[in-house]
């Protein structure tokens, strides 16, 4: 084992660069084959407005790959993960951290976000479906298609396909009347726009990767990668974090690597703002305290970051 070892290591310290480990290599008698985990530590640097010094906190990548040793200790290159596809995969699980971190926010402060108007605009087409169904008690497969758009002969039935998973329609020969959560929520609230808006902010909350990665709906995304650079250091440290538009603004570049444009940047942390998602304390932005304690909830439920199994 020893040997192994050490042949292993050898191989890491040409191959791999810094931030990148692995682990003892494992003998399986099975197939006479060694193998060593590939994992990562980055280091994340947070820096508080308030403050003159970064804090350091270690994201922990549990398996990138792994290194392959047959019965005569060889490497097995042609099965091991080599050094660009170990970057590669790195920098797929910074993405995946990135995104992860987008869904937490996004069900955390869904209910304050649909009362952004690009969100509702982004959402219009499930109200379009959801006016009609209520106003007549259902709708037809016919007044899908006739004097319709192509592009909503197209998108239409993808929106009602997400509404029917969750229960807010359902299908029948002649089209799709009400569901049972619609129903319900009838009953419940007889007030029609806080109806609609419970309904869009459970769509969004539960839905909101189908939205940016099926839907394409971008007016989405910005104001959440935005919220994304307030609340992930904070998610990181688990504690307020302050920044400046400028500090935001060179997150976003970092971690996005894309410039966005101050105006936007602006308009969009005062939407935030506006809709109660975020704070402002004079120029510094953070998050707020109680979303921000859901969210780390949250995030301790996930399992540690992976492609690989051990």
């Amino acid at each position: 084992m020893s040997e192994a070892k050490s042949i292993i290591e050898k191989f890491a310290e040409k191959e791999y660069g810094q931030f990148i480990f692995l682990d003892n290599p494992v003998y399986n008698p099975d197939n006479n084959i060694y193998s060593a985990n590939i994992r990562s530590k980055i280091p994340v640097f947070i820096h508080d407005d308030r403050f003159s010094k970064y804090q350091v906190r270690v994201l922990k990548i549990d398996s990138l790959g792994k290194v392959y040793l047959n019965s005569n200790l060889q490497l097995m290159t042609e099965i091991s993960t080599l050094r660009e596809k170990c970057y590669n995969n790195l920098e797929q699980m910074l993405n995946l951290w990135r995104r992860r971190t987008e869904n937490i926010i996004v069900s955390a402060t869904a209910s304050n976000l649909v009362n952004i108007n690009d969100f509702r605009f982004a959402l219009s087409k499930f109200e379009l479906l959801l006016d009609h169904l209520e106003r007549f008690g259902e709708i037809q497969h016919i007044e899908l298609r006739r004097s319709m758009p192509s592009e909503d002969k197209r998108k239409l039935p993808r929106y009602l396909s997400l509404l029917e998973d969750l229960h807010y329609v359902r299908q029948v020969e002649k089209g799709y009347v009400p569901g049972n959560q619609l129903v319900e929520l009838e009953k419940m609230v007889s007030d029609e726009e806080e109806r609609r808006k419970i309904i869009l902010t459970n769509i969004l909350k539960s839905r909101y990767l189908t939205l940016r990665d099926v839907f394409r709906l971008s007016l989405l995304e910005l104001a959440i990668k935005i919220e994304n650079m307030i609340y992930l250091p904070e998610l990181e440290l688990e504690e307020s974090i302050y920044q400046k538009h400028s500090a935001i603004g060179r997150a976003f570049k970092k971690h996005y690597k894309e410039r966005i444009n101050s105006l936007h940047l602006t308009r969009n942390l005062t939407r935030l703002e506006k809709c109660g998602a975020i704070e402002r304390d004079g120029l510094r932005y953070h998050g707020i305290d109680d979303y921000r304690k859901e969210m780390i909830a949250m995030k301790k439920k996930l399992k540690p970051l992976s492609i690989y199994s051990q």
